[in-house]
């Protein structure tokens, strides 16, 4: 009897396994949702729709320069957001956290991350629906993805970096700067032609290769930098 009554309990504790995951990866997608910079993601992501959806919501006909230019604007809405992604004032209280600290900064940067990327798809969209169709091929999304996607990951560098200056509290103390003037410094340098090309330009090809090695050079420098140079994890 005490033995079907051990089996019973094993075959319901094994039964209630996945429920107990499907609860904890709720709660912590609740916490997630509860520490993301909802301020600034709101303050970007409207102005950045809004910016879009104007030439089509006026039946305007943009040339793909001027879309591209807009979306490039876009870009750096989207990714200001970024900054404040891993800011923890209360990291002093959670160093002795049992989870290693880069995937607790890799998780946080999910509920940002996504749906930024997601209002910047649509914005993309919006922009080129304003194009005439004849001359979409001309916008090439995926090469401008490029350009957002490294700003990005240049924004969770310098996020990194401001949480190992401010005892993990404060990325976004050299991330929202950073990520304002790392464009402009771009845009008003002797690179602009080449950074910012115009689409299918004579620098098009060329420009896109670099930016494909800079996302990849500074996403492996934001991994690094995302762990804590001591043994004790902060987030």
């Amino acid at each position: 009897m005490r033995g079907s009554l051990t089996g019973a309990r094993d075959l319901l504790t094994g039964a209630l396994g996945p429920l107990k995951g499907v609860r904890l990866s709720l709660g912590l997608g609740r916490h997630l949702i509860r520490l993301a910079p909802t301020t600034p993601m709101a303050l970007a992501a409207g102005p950045a729709l809004a910016l879009a959806a104007v030439p089509s919501a006026l039946s305007l006909h943009l040339q793909p320069v001027v879309a591209a230019l807009l979306l490039r604007v876009v870009t750096t809405l989207c990714v200001l957001p970024v900054a404040f992604a891993l800011d923890d004032p209360g990291a002093r209280t959670t160093a002795v956290l049992p989870f290693p600290v880069t995937p607790r900064r890799l998780l946080r940067l999910v509920p940002v991350c996504v749906p930024l990327a997601a209002a910047w798809t649509v914005c993309a969209l919006l922009l080129r629906a304003a194009v005439p169709s004849d001359d979409r091929a001309a916008l090439p999304l995926a090469g401008l993805c490029l350009e957002a996607a490294a700003l990005g990951s240049a924004a969770v560098l310098l996020a990194a970096l401001g949480l190992r200056l401010t005892g993990g509290e404060r990325g976004s103390a050299l991330a929202a700067p950073g990520s304002v003037l790392l464009p402009l410094a771009l845009l008003l340098g002797p690179a602009r032609p080449w950074l910012f090309a115009v689409p299918h330009g004579e620098f098009w090809e060329a420009s896109r290769r670099g930016w494909a090695s800079a996302l990849i050079a500074l996403t492996v420098l934001a991994a690094v930098f995302l762990g804590e140079r001591r043994a004790s994890a902060r987030c």
